[in-house]
């Protein structure tokens, strides 16, 4: 589903593999990943560093996603246009400030002076997102223990939230507090990992409706895969 030129598919899919092989490295093994992870990092070089005005969140995600993992595996990088992410950040902050939080922390995390904006009255499935998204940055993705003071908050919020999500059918952040509580230690028990897999389509893939896009589908796709791949 991410075998496109597709600029979220070509930064989901190191993601993807990064994750697989640092939180699942078993199945990452069995199921000789290590060249596709290798092409994925090197296929995340061919992503723009620029962030023209007419860019969606979608893109400067990617594009920042690229840069961000791309240094996280010691590879080059060519200099961000500080002030144009910085513009970028604050188009998308308008819209979501929840897109806002991550695009910032991602650039911050990559050397760029940003003001971070604060999402904790997110409520709902963005507070769920902003939560496993907290944890995967103080871990590198998964890559690294959880160690930080507020990590125990977090996931005793995530493990709160669990249930609400998967009854209300929202798969895509319900895997990924499946991950982070993994990740964190907690036990995950079987029910909610057998309510997630029943998901699955016949194909493989999971979605949370059909109307979503492309890129929504092979997300989703890609957070069950991880949680489930423990």
């Amino acid at each position: 589903m991410t075998s496109t030129a597709l600029e979220a598919h070509v930064s989901d899919r190191a993601v993807t593999l990064h994750c697989l092989s640092v939180h699942a490295p078993e199945f990452f093994e069995a199921s000789k990943l290590g060249l596709l992870l290798d092409a994925a990092l090197e296929g995340l070089a061919t992503l723009p560093s620029t962030f023209q005005a007419d860019l969606s969140w979608d893109v400067v995600m990617a594009r920042l996603d690229a840069h961000y993992f791309r240094a996280l595996y010691g590879l080059e990088n060519p200099p961000l246009p500080a002030d144009d992410v910085r513009a970028a950040i604050a188009r998308v902050t308008q819209q979501s400030v929840l897109g806002g939080w991550l695009l910032a922390e991602l650039a911050g995390a990559l050397g760029v002076d940003v003001e971070i904006p604060d999402p904790s009255r997110l409520t709902g499935m963005e507070r769920s997102y902003w939560r496993t998204h907290q944890i995967l940055l103080w871990t590198s993705y998964l890559r690294d223990p959880l160690e930080t003071e507020s990590a125990d908050e977090a996931l005793d919020e995530l493990a709160r939230g669990l249930p609400l999500r998967l009854a209300c059918g929202e798969i895509d952040p319900a895997a990924e507090i499946i991950f982070c509580l993994q990740a964190g230690g907690r036990v995950v028990e079987p029910e909610f990992l057998e309510r997630l897999l029943a998901h699955q389509q016949p194909d493989g893939s999971f979605f949370e409706t059909a109307d979503d896009d492309e890129r929504e589908q092979a997300h989703c796709t890609a957070v069950c895969l991880i949680a489930l791949a423990r």
